[in-house]
């Protein structure tokens, strides 16, 4: 689900260390399509989650995304559990796609009772590695509506 014209058959994979540094990054870069997500009831998400409403849940992220980045650019990836652990907060993990030539990046949106945060799986770069945080930063920034 990747609509970018970069070739990710070229791409290669980024080094766990340099993963951790750039989630920083990333997880700035995200903050308004967060907050704007995070309006949405979270009994809603949970039902959503648990009757496999992919659709809607894709909808949602696209809807929170489009005030702040270029269409498709951040969407869905079909993949969503909810967490309901006796004694700890209820937690949703979305898996989730950010892709902006030259770099597409997997990573899960962690929505927690007590936080909210972005966990980097994989980093897809078309010049890396390494990954340079100064290309990174840009992509995400040129990713972003004017």
């Amino acid at each position: 689900m990747i609509p970018h014209d970069h070739d990710l058959a070229q791409a290669r994979t980024v080094p766990r260390d340099v993963i951790a540094a750039a989630e920083e990054v990333f997880a700035t870069a995200l903050r308004d399509f967060i907050s704007e997500f995070c309006l949405l009831d979270g009994s809603v998400l949970i039902g959503w989650v648990r009757g496999e409403r992919h659709g809607n849940i894709a909808d949602l992220v696209a809807s929170s995304a489009e005030p702040f980045f270029k269409h498709a650019t951040l969407t869905y990836a079909d993949a969503a559990d909810v967490c309901l652990d006796w004694g700890r907060s209820m937690q949703v993990v979305l898996d989730m796609e950010f892709a902006a030539k030259p770099v597409t990046v997997f990573f899960k949106l962690v929505l927690d009772g007590c936080f909210v945060g972005v966990a980097i799986q994989r980093i897809l770069a078309e010049d890396g590695p390494p990954l340079h945080l100064d290309t990174f930063a840009r992509a995400l920034s040129d990713a972003r509506l004017a």
